[in-house]
């Protein structure tokens, strides 16, 4: 029945042809997947192993040349000559009767302009794939658009020109996908992990760069994109492997902070030159100026692919984008803070350290659901907080980060405390230090965190932090002593007095399976006290129940 079908397609196209009429013929993919939505091969002869000139979204509109075999049409569109399926080629008569004369048949698939990076504000749609070729209009960033074809490094466009459709090509690079598709962050199994971005989709092609955690990329169209994913950081574009898609978090409409990673934060140690291309100055380039923030997005030889720190961490649509040298920047001191942590891993707390090292001598420990203040996003698994004067490092995994107002926030409050003594907030977890606000006898403050001999603290309504540090947070340290607190908030951390104690699955000697043992000097978090027994997590993360008399508390 197919064949038969086939041979009318051709008697039809081959009496076309014959009497010099050229039809307009309708791709139809018929695909069913609309993420990635298939593509009609344009090749050079009339079989499979032609060579491909472009690939064709459902609703190219192509002239029909007339029927070559039985399987091809030769057909032209946008300038080119070539090759078509002729069983993906419909009448607009099909058309109508397949899909209906009001469906969304021939809006190609949707695309936009978006020059971020690209040292460019708008692009001209041209003629032909051909710098040089007659410009049909300009195009600005931001402008929607339909892309109707790939042909290699170019694009075939519907647009917008003057009020009419018009039909013209562009750097494929200058396109990305709309919507929820269109951003996408890299974000490895590891902190320090590296994204490659390679030149072709072919792993023996020339690695442009190497991409850190948290840099942001556009999603951009291209050949193989089940296989590879092609990507723009900035304006630089390039391919990612297929084993290293798996480290792309699809932003969509989420905000940002989403992710735990965020590029790392340095500055310029003088006036510096930010390249388009690096080390280039046939290129254009600019200044920057001395201790100037930047965000490092991937390294590249001696060079660093950086944005200027503009509209806060992580962004990826805003400041100019370009090469500095890495000798010429040293890490930015941040003063002022960069978002919220809020400790979130269950019920357990979460140990501040004083370097991102997990071996690293323990400042103190966050209760559960408690905000601090994030003054510096590294490339390591720890983010770096501030708890008035006192600087530590806590773990990205076991925080939410919150960057923008209106963010959801972890149901986890702090417990309350209550003041046994009209008491005077500290700066730091020591007397030698400035005062903060006083707070009366009787007073409620939500426990934030333990710290020695020493609570940190909240005197506010409700627990959070304003995000935007606009508004003081009431926060400080205050002595353990002046407070009447759940011994649950106060008993963070512990270590073990006794060598090999059982961890056990239930509070009993009898009925609790035995699944661990703890040694003598080991740190454990304790996610409940208790008189008899406490719930306490391993540095491997097993939980499980341990004699109380077995634990002395930090």
């Amino acid at each position: 029945m197919k064949k038969l079908k086939m041979i009318l397609a051709l008697v039809m196209l081959l009496s076309m042809a014959a009497s010099g009429v050229c039809e307009s013929l309708y791709v139809d993919n018929r695909e069913t997947d609309k993420i990635y939505p298939e593509r009609l091969n344009l090749r050079a002869e009339p079989s499979k192993n032609g060579a491909i000139l472009g690939l064709y979204y459902t609703g190219a509109e192509v002239e029909s040349l007339g029927a070559e075999n039985e399987e091809y049409t030769k057909v032209r569109i946008g300038g080119m000559t070539g090759y078509m399926a002729t069983e993906f080629l419909i009448t607009w008569e099909e058309v109508v009767s397949r899909y209906g004369e009001d469906s969304s048949f021939g809006e190609y698939r949707a695309a936009e302009v978006d020059l971020t990076g690209m040292w460019m504000t708008s692009l001209p749609l041209l003629e032909d794939t051909d710098t040089q070729a007659k410009q049909l209009g300009q195009l600005e960033s931001g402008a929607s658009v339909a892309l109707v074809g790939v042909l290699d490094d170019w694009a075939y466009i519907a647009a917008e020109i003057d009020g009419q459709k018009t039909f013209g090509y562009v750097p494929l690079d200058t396109l990305t996908d709309v919507g929820e598709l269109k951003v996408c962050v890299i974000a490895g199994a590891r902190a320090d992990s590296r994204t490659i971005l390679y030149s072709a989709p072919n792993s023996r092609a020339e690695e442009i760069l190497s991409l850190k955690n948290g840099t942001a990329c556009f999603n951009l169209f291209g050949r193989k994109e089940g296989e590879w994913r092609r990507v723009r950081v900035g304006g630089v574009s390039g391919w990612i492997k297929y084993t290293q898609t798996g480290s792309l978090f699809s932003l969509g409409d989420q905000p940002r902070s989403v992710v735990p990673y965020y590029p790392l934060l340095m500055q310029t140690r003088n006036d510096v030159l930010l390249y388009s291309a690096a080390g280039e100055k046939a290129q254009p380039y600019m200044t920057l100026g001395r201790d100037m923030k930047v965000e490092v997005l991937a390294e590249c030889g001696d060079y660093g692919y950086v944005r200027t720190f503009e509209s806060g961490a992580g962004a990826y649509d805003c400041g100019d984008f370009g090469y500095v040298k890495l000798s010429e920047l040293s890490l930015a001191q941040v003063g002022e803070s960069i978002g919220v942590a809020q400790a979130d891993n269950d019920d357990v707390p979460v140990v501040m350290l004083k370097t991102p090292d997990a071996s690293a001598e323990a400042v103190g420990a966050l209760c559960p659901g408690a905000q601090v203040r994030i003054i510096e996003y590294t490339q390591t698994d720890y983010v770096q907080v501030a708890l008035g004067e006192l600087r530590g490092y806590i773990p990205k995994d076991d925080i939410r980060v919150l960057t923008l107002d209106g963010e959801k926030a972890s149901a986890k409050i702090p417990q309350r405390a209550t003041t046994l003594r009209e008491t005077v907030m500290k700066n730091s977890p020591q007397e030698n230090t400035k005062d903060g606000t006083l707070i009366a006898e009787g007073e409620k403050v939500y426990l934030l965190g333990k710290f020695g001999e020493w609570a940190f603290v909240q005197a506010a309504a409700k627990a959070g932090l304003d995000v935007t540090g606009a508004a003081p947070d009431n926060t400080g340290f205050v002595r353990l002593e002046d407070l009447s607190a759940p011994a649950g908030s106060t008993h963070l951390t512990a270590f073990v007095n006794t060598d090999k104690v059982n961890l056990r699955s239930r509070a009993s000697s009898t009925e609790g399976q035995i699944i661990g043992k703890a040694r003598t000097g080991q740190r454990l978090r304790v996610a409940d006290y208790g008189k008899s027994w406490s719930i306490v997590v391993t540095p491997e993360g097993k939980r499980g129940y341990i004699m109380t008399k077995y634990l002395d508390f930090e």
